[in-house]
């Protein structure tokens, strides 16, 4: 077994030779994919020369990647004497996907059997500060399960390279989700693509409902949902999301190759995601609201020194002109002139902050006004057994290492309170 990267011909000619493989159509800029790029690393160490697996990337064969049908990346393909034998989109976690691939190199179906209802606890969020509740409750040996409805990391997959992080000065943000997330599944954690759809109180019992239809229970929940990125509202915004208008420079900046980006906003996400959206666009522009910016100083420092960025402060976007359904221009009124600009624009990045994702457990009572969760010092919050950890909670500093303090505490107050049950 080998991971290999044939071309379009090669891929045809297998398919041709009814051969047998697994096929991963990703992309190099999408954050699930490389998640699972370390999946498939682990598979094919355990599978031993029972099957190859074949990388197809789908900025260098967009033909063979319409042929398949992709739509979703990472899509996946078991092929099987030449036919599609199963197909799936999205992260599986290997607890998942080697089952899967076990069976389907033999006669069984891959149906997998439903997953148990019951847990001591429930952590809904999968990012730093989930997967640290997990390791620290699984540790403890809580019967733990980890609900997430995009890939493990949260924001971390979406973060070229950390330069914060304690002991090492410069790590990519997709490794450490991924270092972080096998840490928990070692120990054990259950961990399910589903999305909470809402909390109900039954007694000593929380459940979990979820979009699927399933419904997990356990007298403990940890919310670390963390933040979705909040919306600029000008003209034309909502409908070019995924035409140009992206919240990801990691997932999308190899879009925008030798194309001009607009980034909107002052703080540590505008100017660090420039930089590394520098490194594909022909340049960058970013629209401040002042001139004073909220970004670490050795941020701002390789900002202004960096030839293909330029800052322009008093500015704020006023529409965003589309062509062909795609984003083309960015109209911009310098707020101290009250003259506009208008600016050639490719790909519009608006890092203007970010709101909680609390929808599903507003419910409760347990968050304030602007939706974050008011949480004390030990993570719980007014409701015996919920606890917030993370973004998602009412806090000063969100920040990685601050969520994996936030996960560590409510996995600790959530064991001491189920020990008193």
């Amino acid at each position: 077994m080998a991971i290999i990267h044939p071309n379009a011909a090669e891929f045809r000619q297998m398919l041709a030779e009814k051969k047998t493989f697994f096929a991963d159509f990703y992309a190099t800029w999408c954050g699930p994919c490389k998640m699972l790029g370390y999946v498939l690393e682990d598979i094919e160490k355990a599978l031993g020369d029972r099957m190859d697996i074949v990388k197809i990337d789908i900025d260098k064969e967009p033909q063979l990647t319409e042929e398949m049908d992709v739509a979703i990346i990472p899509s996946l393909f078991f092929i099987k004497n030449g036919e599609i034998a199963a197909r799936y989109s999205g992260f599986l976690p290997k607890e998942r996907l080697l089952p899967r691939l076990e069976k389907l190199l033999g006669e069984e179906s891959p149906v997998e059997a439903a997953p148990p209802a019951n847990y001591d606890l429930i952590i809904i969020g999968g990012g730093a500060a989930g997967l640290t509740a997990a390791i620290y409750a699984r540790r403890a040996g809580l019967n733990t399960l980890v609900l997430e409805s995009f890939a493990p990391g949260g924001k971390l997959i979406k973060t070229f390279e950390l330069e914060n992080w304690p002991g090492i000065k410069n790590v990519n943000g997709s490794q450490l989700a991924y270092d972080i997330y096998q840490q928990a599944m070692t120990l054990g954690t259950a961990y399910l693509y589903e999305k909470a759809e809402s909390i109900e109180l039954d007694g000593k019992l929380r459940h979990v409902r979820c979009a699927s239809g399933q419904t997990f229970t356990a007298p403990a929940v940890i919310i670390a949902t963390g933040t979705v990125e909040r919306l600029l509202h000008i003209p034309n915004e909502s409908e070019l999301i995924g035409h140009g208008v992206s919240f990801c420079a990691v997932c999308d900046a190899a879009f925008y190759r030798n194309k001009p980006v607009v980034v909107v906003g002052a703080g540590n996400a505008a100017f660090e995601e420039s930089l590394y959206l520098a490194e594909f666009a022909s340049h960058i522009t970013i629209l401040a609201r002042s001139n004073v910016y909220n970004a670490e100083q050795i941020i701002q420092e390789k900002v202004a020194a960096h030839p293909k960025i330029t800052v322009l402060p008093w500015h704020a976007a006023q529409e965003i002109i589309p062509s062909n359904g795609r984003v083309a221009k960015v109209r911009a009124l310098n707020t101290q002139t009250n003259e506009e600009v208008i600016l050639d624009c490719r790909g519009f990045f608006p890092y203007i902050g970010a709101d909680p994702a609390t929808k599903f457990c507003r419910s409760l009572n347990i968050t304030n006004d602007k939706g974050y969760i008011i949480v004390n010092g030990d993570m719980s919050t007014d409701v015996p057994g919920i606890y917030g950890a993370g973004d998602v909670c009412d806090k000063v500093l969100r920040q990685v290492v601050t969520a994996t303090n936030d996960g560590a505490i409510a996995a600790q107050s959530a064991l001491n309170y189920l020990r008193k049950l």
